[in-house]
């Protein structure tokens, strides 16, 4: 009886509950009363036997039920755990498997139910504090890309970290707290970047229209130093009130750089100190032009030294397999003869390259060449430099017939039913454009036929 009594105190401790035992310990405690101590010993009174058979009997059948009941518990959860993770895979699932199979006490599979149980309900949890951190930590990214130097997220992101190396009741214990503090610092972050990626757009835009009245020769370093300094606040800044002060400077330095273009293009600016030169060729007006854009810079170069120094490709125009127009290429030399006419395929000029690298090897200082717009050109002549640019000789855009080159490059080219034709622009006022026409002089054109003829090549050198 006495081994049976501690028998039922280690089930206890293996997790049997003390109320499944309580009518054996009560009948156990009366039998006490049933028993006879003579000399040297105790004796149970008749019936003693069989008391004990019975009470072995029902304590096996309370250990077997209870432990078969913990039992499937313990498996019940874990499959609700691995719908929960789903899709899991055998290799991930198999811990637990291996913690089932060794498993031996009411107490063990009650443990790893409760604590499945608790995973179970921390799937979502931790899937959305996972969410969170991983939102939190690409704004951190985007912060750093923007340029912000302060970062609210290394905090909390340090304690999502630890979180997810806690066991399930320490998570449990932290996961609200933590589910707050990821939302705040998430929103709080969006709203910088927010305000903060408007900011720097509008410092962007200002600068750009700071650059673009560099183009017009306009002094702006007061507008560029506001610039500067509001970069360096943009990179401390730690409020959307922060980033909203400086997306409104932003936005004054532009309006104030915007206001400087205005009042330049409302004048009228001419080069002054560009000498006019006819052309002494059918096809030189590029040569000619070049020549009054050097002497700008006091460098006299004539027409001819040009042409020798840029060299010609005098073979014939040709028609391929396909149909295609096949000749020279201007990019790299004069086409045809410079006597000739683009009308007849016996002559086309030369493009901008050649004229640079002749212009350079005389000491020219060559500021910008090739392709650029229209409003470039303004901006430029404005700032006092000469610009040789590529038109058409009316003065109105033609749709292109490029011809394919002999070394396989596409030209743009309006021939042979138009023609091409270059000048040196000196001059420019609100509404007109002056030129020097190596043809027909100097003379004035609007601005929106000079954006007309040049639109069909879109290519120019700005001389110095």
């Amino acid at each position: 009886a006495a081994a049976l009594h501690a028998r039922w105190a280690d089930m206890r401790e293996k997790g049997i509950p003390g109320a499944d035992l309580a009518e054996l310990e009560q009948q156990w405690t009366m039998s006490q009363a049933t028993i006879v101590f003579g000399a040297g010993g105790a004796f149970w009174l008749p019936g003693g036997t069989e008391a004990l058979a019975r009470w072995q009997s029902e304590t096996d059948a309370i250990w077997s039920r209870d432990l078969n009941r913990y039992r499937a518990d313990a498996v019940l959860t874990e499959q609700n755990l691995h719908q929960a993770l789903a899709p899991e895979t055998f290799v991930q699932r198999k811990s637990r498997l291996d913690a089932l199979s060794q498993a031996r006490t009411p107490l063990e599979f009650a443990t790893l139910r409760d604590d499945w149980a608790m995973e179970a309900r921390l799937v979502p949890i931790d899937h959305r504090i996972a969410l969170g951190a991983s939102a939190i930590a690409t704004q951190a990214r985007q912060a750093v890309q923007l340029g912000i130097r302060s970062d609210p997220a290394a905090d909390v992101l340090a304690r999502s970290n630890a979180y997810a190396d806690l066991g399930p009741l320490g998570r449990m214990s932290r996961a609200e707290f933590l589910t707050r503090s990821l939302l705040s610092t998430q929103k709080g972050l969006q709203g910088r970047l927010d305000a903060a990626t408007v900011a720097q757009q509008n410092l962007q835009h200002a600068a750009d229209e700071i650059s673009i009245a560099a183009l017009y020769g306009i002094d702006l370093s007061s507008l560029q130093a506001r610039i500067t300094h509001d970069r360096e606040l943009f990179a401390n800044a730690l409020t959307v009130a922060a980033f909203d002060a400086i997306s409104a400077d932003g936005k004054d330095v532009t309006a104030n750089a915007d206001h400087a273009i205005y009042v330049v293009m409302s004048q009228t600016h001419i080069v002054s100190g560009v000498t006019f030169i006819y052309q002494n060729h059918p096809l030189s007006c590029e040569e000619a032009a070049t020549s009054m854009a050097l002497t700008h810079q006091g460098i006299y170069v004539s027409q001819d030294q040009i042409l020798n120094e840029i060299g010609a490709d005098l073979r014939a125009k040709s028609v391929d397999a396909q149909g295609r127009v096949r000749w020279g290429n201007p990019y790299q030399t004069f086409v045809g003869n410079v006597n000739g006419s683009e009308s007849n395929y016996t002559g086309f000029g030369t493009f901008y390259p050649p004229l640079v690298r002749v212009a350079k090897a005389h000491g020219a200082n060559i500021l910008a060449y090739g392709s650029m717009s229209a409003a470039t050109i303004y901006a430029r002549v404005i700032a006092g430099h000469p610009v040789v640019a590529f038109s058409t000789w009316d003065w109105a855009w033609h749709p292109r017939r490029d011809y394919l080159s002999f070394d396989g490059q596409w030209i743009p080219w309006i021939g042979p039913v138009y023609a091409s034709h270059v000048y040196t622009v000196v001059g420019v006022s609100s509404s007109q454009v002056l030129v020097n026409d190596p043809i027909r002089g100097q003379y004035w054109i609007s601005k929106g036929a000079f954006e007309a003829g040049y639109s069909d090549f879109n290519e120019a050198i700005v001389f110095a």
